[in-house]
């Protein structure tokens, strides 16, 4: 603590030596008093804005609140309106919210790391019989037996 003390004091000499020099402590001094003047001309103007700001605000709230409360569309209605006005049918808004609930729930920070495991089994599994069921597949409408029959009845 006294060497803080120690340290704002000589701290506050420096500065008093620093504004009080006899050969160029004039033009120091009118350089502080011109920031002094700038810091406080644009705080009266930032100070000045905000009460108008704040003024233009209150004249608001008292203007609605003189108004009879009226019921505002909710945020489904909002967006029903504002598909219709685009002329996009109702199925595909369907759609998509149905696409963003079902990414909002696999990526849901505390449900979500299950449901992308069960998600990803799913998807494996449905590919592995996918690929089992082409790789049978027959090539050229020929089965395989059928076709070694009929390459071996050629080289004979």
């Amino acid at each position: 603590m006294k060497a803080l003390g120690l340290l704002g004091g000589l701290g506050l000499g420096v500065g008093l030596m620093y504004l009080l020099d006899p050969e160029k402590g004039d033009g120091r001094r009118d350089r502080v008093r011109g920031y002094v003047e700038d810091y406080g001309r644009q705080t009266g103007t930032f100070l000045d804005n905000t009460r108008r700001t704040w003024g233009r605000q209150v004249q608001a709230v008292l203007a609605a609140r003189s108004r009879p409360l009226k019921r505002q569309p909710e945020f489904g209605e909002r967006l029903l309106t504002q598909v219709e006005a685009l002329g996009l049918p109702l199925v595909g808004l369907v759609g998509c919210v149905g696409l963003g609930v079902g990414v909002g729930s696999l990526l849901e920070p505390q449900g979500g790391p299950q449901r992308r495991a069960w998600l990803r089994d799913k998807a494996r599994a449905y590919w592995q019989s996918t690929e089992h069921l082409l790789s049978s597949a027959v090539p050229n409408g020929v089965h395989p037996p059928e076709q070694q029959r009929q390459e071996a009845a050629h080289t004979a």
